[in-house]
């Protein structure tokens, strides 16, 4: 679980990153992100009902994220608010398909 200052909560935030923030896409994923003022990088994770109509579908792939994201948080480069989206092509992905995926979007947008 992500301690609660890298979590990126506030509805604010959310539209502050939509609407100034760039975007990056995978087969997979679909990333929102946007520089902030803090001293480090906050992070949600959305899953809407077109992946999976499973909350617990839904659940796993955010848990999994979530774990990836919290291992190479210290690898980030900048201090950034990040959303991102999962798409639903992804529930059938395992988890060290999800974290090459999130690594190569990543360094891609580099990120990290």
């Amino acid at each position: 679980m992500l301690a609660r200052n890298y979590r990126l909560s506030s509805q604010n935030d959310f539209n502050r990153v939509f609407k100034q923030g760039k975007r990056a896409f995978s087969g997979y994923f679909r990333v929102f992100y946007c520089p902030n003022n803090l001293n480090n990088s906050r992070l949600a994770v959305v899953v809407s009902n077109k992946v999976s109509k499973k909350a617990t579908a839904r659940n796993l792939l955010k848990r999994q994220v979530r774990e990836i994201l919290r291992k190479k948080i210290a690898k980030f480069r900048y201090n950034l608010d990040i959303i991102i989206n999962i798409l639903p092509t992804s529930p059938g992905l395992s988890y060290k398909k999800l974290e090459q995926e999130l690594a190569e979007l990543f360094k891609k947008t580099k990120i990290f």
